[in-house]
């Protein structure tokens, strides 16, 4: 009970939304806590890998204004997306029963992370064909992994 209290009291994780605690009562069966869930915008990840996860949540937050941003909203939504499954991945993926990751988030964050994991290999494959001098392999390695923008990287790369 007193860790809850003292983690909940640290405050909400920068620009991002968080759950509001409404109530907590002790039953029968442990504690129940009710919480107020912020309005979100469900986003489907486009990679193939990512497919079989549970739709990630962004929310609409505002980075800080450093520079005029002239990128098309599309990067801006996908590098927030990306930065919001770096965020999961980090602090939900290995998270102890202590953690306040909900256990949705800890699903996701397993199969963002072996998503990410096979991506990485892949990348890793293709690029040691790439050294070798086989790029139609590493093109059909990359396109047989399901990564067509990384197919796209390889056939640039191996233009004369």
């Amino acid at each position: 009970m007193y860790l809850l209290l003292l983690a909940l009291a640290q405050g909400p994780a920068p620009q991002e939304a968080q759950a509001a605690l409404q109530s907590c009562e002790m039953t029968s069966k442990g504690w129940v806590c009710h919480y107020q869930i912020p309005s979100v915008t469900v986003v489907r990840p486009l990679d193939a890998a990512a497919t079989s996860a549970t739709p990630g949540e962004t929310t609409s937050a505002t980075p800080p204004a450093a520079a005029p941003d002239t990128r098309p909203s599309a990067d801006k939504a996908d590098s927030a997306l990306a930065a919001r499954q770096a965020r999961l991945i980090a602090n939900c993926a290995d998270a102890t029963w202590l953690s306040l990751c909900l256990p949705g988030d800890r699903r996701e964050a397993k199969i963002l992370r072996e998503a990410a994991q096979a991506a990485a290999t892949l990348r890793g494959k293709v690029t040691a064909l790439l050294s070798e001098s086989r790029c139609d392999e590493a093109v059909k390695t990359a396109l047989a992994g399901g990564n067509m923008a990384l197919a796209r990287e390889a056939r640039d790369f191996c233009k004369p």
